[in-house]
């Protein structure tokens, strides 16, 4: 079996981030045989189980996640303070902007709340949905960002079809939006409507529907929590599989319906919140579903049969609110947490740490005056596509860009083959006695050999001019640090001929095992550089 397989039967991830201090899941108290145990086969399989996860987490731990994100920028777009007409430009990283148009897109938005990115895959381009004031304003893009072109604008239910009870009804608080298969639903907190929109035109080529929304049905009332098909103020829309969940943040609830608006069920978030407000709701890909309030998120799985609380790990920085969590659409295991000043990336299998922050100054923006007001995520060829608007002075700007996990590995091959734990245990029918333990010590000292034997480097990272941690590449592995980590078949990490199986033959041997995981960990720390020291005065008086 290969590392990779062993990896995965384990259910393990890669969700290593630049700050994180590694420390060895079992540590040597654990390992070690106790005084008063019985030397027995179970026991023995505990201890080399032990082990074997430990090599498993050193193995996870040689990639880390670049924290020097977004990983591209290639476009933004820009108003001024006396037009809402956006001018696109490109080249984020360069000296000087590249205007791709030559006149002004007349777009008429300079701010948004509210947004949400649709791919068409026939025609490989991008939608992008943003409620503006009352309306709903599309534009198009392609995947390079050459151009931005305002293609839909609406701003009521349904118009142009006069026998359906939506039409002529404008929107006033336009604050959810997701989809399911071709529909795009629409939540309004003042109108308390969720609405349903056919909006196959956009999600692929079709001639009869091309770039425009057909309405088909929508709930709509005030209502509380105990009622099916109303709302009070609902502030968030999240999707997963055929179901829609909103959260009905005036009745403290999120309501579930499937694609045609049938309510499901709902499940009263009061006792988890207490005094804490939700301020919105997010759904990954396997339907497990996060809850954003100003402290702390709260993921339950679809059926809030199970639940689990983060706090926030992020310092607040003065007056930052906490306003939406968005998941990736290229990794699971990533999801954005975007508040008026930063976007942190962060993972869902543990949302407590966070990856990195979003380094938005090196692409144009005013931090920490630009306000960041809307975000959306879509799939992208390299990773995320993601669109960021932000406002500051009377005036928005729609960046463009793209990010991913963007993992780096200080492996020279990634997967090679072991011994896997079945391998590794003893059989129930071996006798304890020295040649069947050192067969199986054999087995376990050939996967920390092979394992060994790829790491060819460290981790760097370096302090940037804004006082920021950021990762910086790899180096090589220095002579003394190869040194550090070479290990061969020694004697004592073998049980003698003569010698009898008691705790203190059989805990020299997990501990030689043992220091050769504590060696490579001290391998796998990042090595940071060039970060100024403290000058400490010491008054002597």
């Amino acid at each position: 079996m290969t590392i990779s397989q062993e990896f995965a039967a384990n259910n393990l991830v890669y969700d290593r981030y630049l700050g994180e201090e590694l420390a060895l899941p079992y540590s040597y108290d654990y390992i070690k045989v106790q005084p008063n145990d019985t030397v027995s086969e179970g026991l023995i399989n505990l201890k080399l189980s032990h082990l074997h996860e430990n090599m498993l987490y050193l193995y996870k731990n040689t990639l880390v996640s670049s924290n020097l994100i977004p990983v591209s920028g290639t476009a933004i777009a820009g108003v001024t303070a006396s037009s809402t007409n956006f001018t696109w430009y490109r080249n984020l990283s360069t000296s000087q902007f590249i205007s791709i148009s030559s006149n002004p897109q007349n777009v008429g938005v300079d701010k948004t709340n509210l947004m949400i990115t649709i791919k068409n895959t026939d025609a490989g381009l991008y939608y992008a949905f943003l409620a503006y004031q009352n309306k709903i304003k599309v534009f198009k893009f392609d995947e390079a960002a050459t151009y931005l072109q305002n293609v839909y604008t609406i701003n009521e239910i349904d118009p142009g079809t006069s026998n359906t009870d939506g039409y002529n009804v404008n929107y006033i608080n336009l604050t959810g939006f997701a989809t399911i298969d071709y529909f795009l639903y629409v939540l309004d907190a003042e109108r308390n409507q969720l609405i349903k929109y056919d909006a196959t035109g956009f999600f692929i080529t079709n001639n009869i529907l091309n770039e425009r929304l057909v309405y088909v049905d929508s709930i709509v009332n005030y209502g509380e929590k105990e009622s099916k098909a109303e709302f009070k103020s609902p502030t968030g829309l999240a999707s997963y599989n055929k179901y829609l969940f909103v959260l009905d943040a005036g009745n403290s609830c999120v309501k579930k319906y499937d694609k045609d608006l049938n309510w499901q069920y709902t499940y009263r978030l009061s006792k988890d919140l207490l005094n804490l407000n939700a301020l919105d709701i997010a759904c990954d890909n396997e339907g497990n579903i996060f809850i954003l309030t100003n402290t702390k998120i709260i993921k339950y799985n679809n059926t809030f049969t199970t639940k689990q609380e983060f706090l926030h790990d992020v310092f607040n920085e003065s007056g930052e609110i906490f306003k939406k969590i968005v998941i990736s659409q290229t990794d699971n295991n990533i999801f954005y947490l975007i508040s008026n000043k930063n976007v942190y990336k962060k993972f869902t299998t543990r949302p407590e740490p966070t990856v990195g922050k979003y380094l938005l100054y090196l692409y144009k923006y005013d931090l920490p005056f630009d306000s960041i007001n809307a975000f959306s995520v879509n799939k992208h060829s390299q990773g995320d596509i993601v669109l960021l608007f932000s406002f500051y002075n009377n005036t928005g700007k729609l960046g463009y860009f793209v990010d991913n996990l963007n993992l780096y590995d200080i492996l020279a091959q990634r997967d090679f083959d072991i011994y896997n734990l079945d391998n590794i245990l003893l059989n129930g029918d071996e006798y304890l006695q020295n040649w069947v333990l050192n067969k199986n010590i054999s087995k376990i000292l050939i996967n920390h050999m092979r394992f060994r034997d790829q790491i060819i480097g460290k981790f760097l990272a370096r302090q940037d001019d804004k006082g920021n941690i950021v990762f910086k590449g790899t180096r090589y592995l220095l002579p003394n640090e190869l040194e550090s980590i070479y290990f061969g078949q020694d004697l004592n990490a073998y049980i003698g001929a003569n010698e009898l199986v008691t705790c203190n033959i059989v805990n020299r041997v997990l501990s030689y095992i043992y220091n050769i995981q504590a060696n490579i960990l001290n391998i796998l720390k990042s090595e940071i550089l060039d970060i100024p020291s403290l000058d400490i005065q010491i008054n002597l008086n």
